[in-house]
C-alpha cells in the first residue's frame, strides 16, 4: 500500500492534513485499489485515537471541496454518487467514509446527530460476538400452475419445465426465460406462474413479452405464461425493476398493494412490501401512469410517486435515483433515515428474526454500505460514528443508547 497515502489518511484522522495535502489525498484515492484502501481504512480507524472534528470552517471548505470532486467524477463511476445538501447538525466521519461512500461505496458516510450531548470519545465495541451472514442455499422459486414448485440454484442451466407448449428455461447468466416461439394454440384459459425471491436473495426473470425483471428479496411476481389479452397485468409482492418490453398494442400494467402502474415500454422500480404501508413507483425512462382508488399522476423521467394504502393518495416527487435502484446494484442505501428504519431494511436480507431497542433513538444516517458484507461489520460501521451499540444474540439484534 502506497506510503504517501497511509500518512495522508493519518493526518487527516488527526485534524492536521492542509487543504494542499487534502487535493493530494483525493488524488491518491482516486487512483488507488478501492479494496485496498478500504482495507487501509479498516486498520487506520481501528488504530486511531483521536476524535478532533474540523472546525465549522474547515467543514464547509472540505465539503464543498469533495461534492465538487465527486461530481465531476461520477459519471465514471458505477453507481454515481451525490452528497446530500448539508444538515444543520452533523459530525464526520473523516475522509475515509467520504472515499468509500463516493467510490467503494464500503462504509457510511456520516449521520446527524439530533440529541444534546455527544460523548467525547465512542469506540467501536465488540458487542457483536456473533454475526448473522447473508443466506447461502435456494436463490429463487418457480411455482407453476398445478402447483409444482421449483427451487433454482446457482449451479442449474437448461430446460425447466413447459406449460402449453412454452419452453421455460434457465440461462448461463441465472435468468429465468419464456420461450413462447413453439406456444400451443389453445381455448383454454392461459396458466399463471409465480416467481419468488427468498430472505437474502435476488433474481432475474424475462417476461413471456421479453420484459426483463429484477425481484429483490422476498418478492414475488405472479404472471400468465403468454399475455395473449388486450394487456400484459402481473401482480407484485416486494420489490422489483421492470424494463419493460415496448408494445403500444398492450399497455403493461404492475398491480401491488392496491396501486396501479401502467407503462407501453419503459424503465422503472417498485416498492411494495407487505409490511410497508406506501407503495413507491420510480421511473428512470419512458413514463408511466400510476393510479390508486380514483388517483392518478403521471410520472417523468426521474420522478416517483408514494402510494399510501391508508388514505387512498398519491404524492409526486422528485426521486432518489440512486436509492431505489441501491438494492440492485448490490448496496444498501440510506438517506437521513432513523435507525429503525435502517434495521427494517437490512432484515428483509438476514435472518434477523427479533429485534430490542433499549434507550431513545433520535440519530440519523446517511450513507451506502456493500450488502456482501455481513451485518456485523455494518453494525461495526454505525457504532465508529454514533454514541450507538449492537449486540447480536443468535437472530436477535438488540440496539442500545
Amino acid at each position: 500500500m502506497n506510503n504517501q497515502l497511509r500518512q495522508l489518511l493519518a493526518r487527516y484522522f488527526n485534524n492536521t492534513i492542509d487543504k494542499s495535502d487534502c487535493e493530494v489525498l483525493l488524488q491518491q484515492l482516486e487512483d488507488s485499489d478501492p479494496e485496498q484502501v478500504s482495507a487501509l481504512v479498516d486498520e487506520l480507524l481501528k488504530t486511531e485515537q483521536s476524535t478532533a472534528l474540523f472546525g465549522s470552517d474547515r467543514q464547509e471548505r472540505i465539503y464543498d471541496k469533495l461534492a465538487a470532486h465527486i461530481q465531476q467524477h461520477s459519471a465514471a463511476a458505477v453507481m454515481p454518487p451525490t452528497l446530500p445538501r448539508r444538515p444543520a447538525y452533523r459530525q464526520w466521519i473523516r475522509i475515509a467514509a467520504l472515499w468509500t461512500v463516493a467510490i467503494s461505496a464500503a462504509l457510511l458516510l456520516y449521520y446527524t446527530y439530533r440529541s444534546t450531548a455527544y460523548p467525547s470519545k465512542h469506540p467501536a465495541t465488540a458487542a457483536a460476538s456473533d454475526d448473522i451472514l447473508l443466506p447461502d442455499g435456494t436463490q429463487a422459486m418457480l411455482t407453476l400452475a398445478d402447483g409444482e414448485t421449483l427451487v433454482l440454484h446457482d449451479s442449474m442451466v437448461g430446460m425447466l419445465a413447459s406449460q402449453v407448449g412454452i419452453a421455460i428455461r434457465i440461462t448461463a447468466d441465472g435468468s429465468v426465460w419464456y420461450d413462447t416461439r413453439s406456444m400451443q394454440a389453445t381455448n383454454a384459459q392461459v396458466p399463471f406462474n409465480t416467481f419468488s425471491t427468498p430472505k437474502g436473495h435476488s433474481h432475474q426473470l424475462v417476461l413471456p413479452d421479453g420484459t426483463r425483471v429484477w425481484l429483490n428479496t422476498s418478492s414475488a411476481i405472479r404472471f400468465p405464461v403468454a399475455f395473449t389479452g388486450d394487456e400484459r397485468r402481473v401482480i407484485l409482492t416486494g420489490e422489483a425493476y421492470f424494463e419493460v418490453a415496448h408494445n403500444a398494442a398492450k399497455p403493461f400494467k404492475v398491480e401491488a398493494n392496491g396501486s396501479t402502474i401502467a407503462v407501453l415500454g419503459t424503465h422503472f422500480n417498485v416498492s411494495a412490501y407487505a409490511d410497508d404501508p406506501q407503495v413507491v413507483t420510480t421511473l428512470l425512462e419512458g413514463a408511466v401512469d400510476v393510479s390508486m382508488d380514483g388517483s392518478r399522476v403521471a410520472l417523468k423521467p426521474g420522478e416517483q410517486a408514494v402510494s399510501d394504502g391508508a388514505t387512498g393518495r398519491i404524492w409526486q416527487s422528485k426521486a432518489d435515483i440512486q436509492s431505489a435502484m441501491a438494492w440492485k446494484n448490490g448496496y444498501f442505501r440510506f438517506n437521513d433515515e432513523r435507525i429503525e428504519s435502517i434495521i427494517n431494511k437490512v432484515s428483509r436480507w438476514y435472518d434477523i428474526e427479533r429485534v430490542a431497542y433499549e434507550g431513545q433513538f433520535n440519530d440519523r444516517f446517511t450513507g451506502t454500505f456493500q450488502r456482501s458484507k455481513s451485518i456485523a461489520q455494518l453494525f461495526d460501521h454505525l457504532e465508529r460514528i454514533a454514541p450507538i451499540q449492537f449486540r447480536i444474540e443468535g437472530k436477535e439484534v438488540v440496539i442500545m443508547k
